[in-house]
């Protein structure tokens, strides 16, 4: 079952990621969709209303043209003053001036609204700069065309048509004044939109001919359409006048929508994340209280067999010498007290683990119970012929502790240290700092590696290196590090210089324990290391 639960996280978590990064992108893209459609909506309205206005100028230029070639008369072109301009200012307010050519080039009627010096300037200008660009022998008879182009600094825009007479090609030509379309045509293009819009007209060099200089912040709002047929060298440009805000309020639409997505999908991924964690800490933990059965089976089975095969031979009479009845009896006792020491460990785990430990609480010499401590390891320690030294440095003020919980500690600790400091001497220092007494238990050991110092007080959780070959339940630790913090101490390892480990406690003096009595679990955790202001450290 174990494998199947394995492989519904393995498809199902992934599947929930994929899952909701394909709905955070959907839901993007939809966004920003949704904006772009209110932009191209806009930009639409805009598209039209600028089509709408070039056509306009176009279409005034042009039936300006046609009005003016309509009055001519080939059979007088010398007339042409004469009949245009007495009705040029109703007809065709733009045209400047009006000439007639032969296929040759001459000039056979000529006819302008301006003073004679710039009737002769217009003239020398058209014949000399202008007509060669014109190529009127190409020209299709009776198409319109024009010719919009800057000579001098000075844009001129020329309307012509070749027409046929008697068998000969003539040549219509009206000369556009676009400083008068400049000063009365384009401001009443937008008189009932100026509210609304912005617009300029410029060239094709992006110099300004007319209107603002710049159309401030417009950005992809800013519609453009050059004048097709007539003024086909400038360009007529509008932008909504909110067109900023537009700017803002999509920019700040997409990203609050993208944000909120975002938040949508990390809590998501926060979700599957923390559900990874929890099934993969919970196999993990699985996989521990698997180990400390077995762990607590193997202790449990070792000290029983011990006790049972002694008590036998005891039972049978088969051992007759008394020195050798009173060693068995010797071993029995020994291993009844590791068993039993076992036990309490466990049971005193399974208390502190559902909350409902409790400890008394009594002014007490630290030094004399951490002795007692080593006092009832003798036996064990004899047997695997082990040394302990015990230092006291220093006057220890009285502590306040549980009797019975600092000894099952200090009996792990030293259980902890024949384990794994591979038949080495064993320290033991109490100390006095400003606040607290502090008790260090160390081995000559091949030492903890420094990334498993903060998870060797974890439940069940045992090093693997080449020290952890003995066996052990996992809970020693643990134990030591709940004991001490219901005391409002605190319990730490370090690797001892010159190798080894050493594991400390530190207990606060009595005067500064306070709590009644009795102290659950729960009343005090400290994981921030020793008080700041004692004098002995972490070392």
């Amino acid at each position: 079952m174990e494998w199947r639960s394995r492989l519904v996280y393995l498809a199902l978590i992934p599947a929930i990621a994929i899952a909701a990064g394909i709905l955070g992108y959907f839901s993007i893209q939809s966004a920003r969709q949704f904006a772009r459609e209110s932009e191209q909506s806009v930009l639409a309205s805009t598209l039209v209303l600028v089509d709408e206005k070039v056509d306009r100028v176009e279409q005034m230029i042009i039936t300006s043209d046609e009005a003016v070639f309509h009055l001519v008369d080939l059979e007088r072109p010398q007339a042409v003053s004469d009949t245009w301009q007495p009705l040029a200012e109703r007809i065709s307010p733009s045209v400047r001036a009006f000439l007639v050519l032969d296929d040759g080039g001459e000039v056979l009627g000529y006819a302008c609204r301006c003073s004679a010096q710039e009737r002769r300037d217009f003239l020398k200008v058209f014949t000399e700069r202008i007509l060669p660009n014109l190529e009127l022998e190409r020209e299709r008879i009776g198409v319109l065309r024009h010719h919009h182009r800057t000579y001098a600094d000075t844009s001129y825009l020329i309307s012509y048509r070749a027409v046929r007479h008697e068998g000969r090609r003539h040549y219509l030509i009206a000369h556009h004044d676009t400083g008068f379309i400049e000063r009365e045509v384009f401001p009443t293009l937008f008189v009932h939109e100026e509210e609304r819009v912005s617009y300029n007209v410029v060239d094709d060099d992006n110099r300004l001919v007319y209107g603002q200089s710049r159309i401030a912040r417009a950005g992809d709002y800013l519609v453009g359409r050059r004048f097709p047929t007539t003024l086909y060298g400038w360009r007529l440009q509008i932008a909504p006048k909110q067109a900023p805000e537009l700017i803002v309020r999509g920019a700040e639409q997409v990203y609050t929508e993208s944000a909120l997505i975002g938040l949508s999908f990390a809590i998501v991924l926060l979700g599957v994340g923390f559900l990874i964690y929890a099934a993969v800490k919970e196999s993990r933990l699985n996989a521990l209280r698997s180990e400390f059965i077995a762990n607590v089976s193997h202790e449990l089975k070792t000290p029983l067999s011990v006790v049972r095969m002694f008590s036998e031979m005891l039972m049978t009479g088969r051992v007759r010498d008394e020195k050798k009845r009173e060693q068995y009896l010797q071993i029995i006792a020994r291993e009844s007290e590791r068993l039993t020491a076992l036990i309490d460990n466990v049971l005193d785990f399974s208390a502190i683990e559902r909350g409902k430990q409790t400890y008394q609480m009594r002014e007490g010499d630290l030094a004399d119970i951490v002795a007692r401590a080593i006092d009832t390891f003798r036996y064990r320690l004899e047997r695997e012929n082990l040394e302990v030294k015990l230092e006291v440095i220093g006057e220890v003020p009285a502590v306040r502790f549980d009797e019975q919980a600092i000894l099952l500690a200090v009996m792990n600790l030293l259980d902890n240290a024949m384990k794994y400091g591979a038949g080495s001497t064993i320290e033991v220092t109490i100390e006095r700092g400003r606040r607290h007494a502090y008790v260090r238990v160390r081995d000559h050991g091949p030492g903890i590696p420094d990334e498993h110092h903060k998870r060797v007080f974890e439940r069940f959780y045992r090093v693997r290196n080449g020290a952890s070959s003995a066996r052990g339940s996992g809970i020693g630790l643990s134990l030591v590090k709940r004991i001490i913090e219901a005391h409002r101490g605190r319990a730490w390892v370090e690797n001892a210089e010159g190798g080894g480990a050493r594991v400390s406690l530190s207990l606060p003096f009595s005067n500064l324990a306070g709590g009644g009595p009795t102290v659950g679990l729960s009343s005090w955790r400290n994981d921030a290391g020793p008080p700041p202001d004692d004098d002995i450290g972490e070392r």
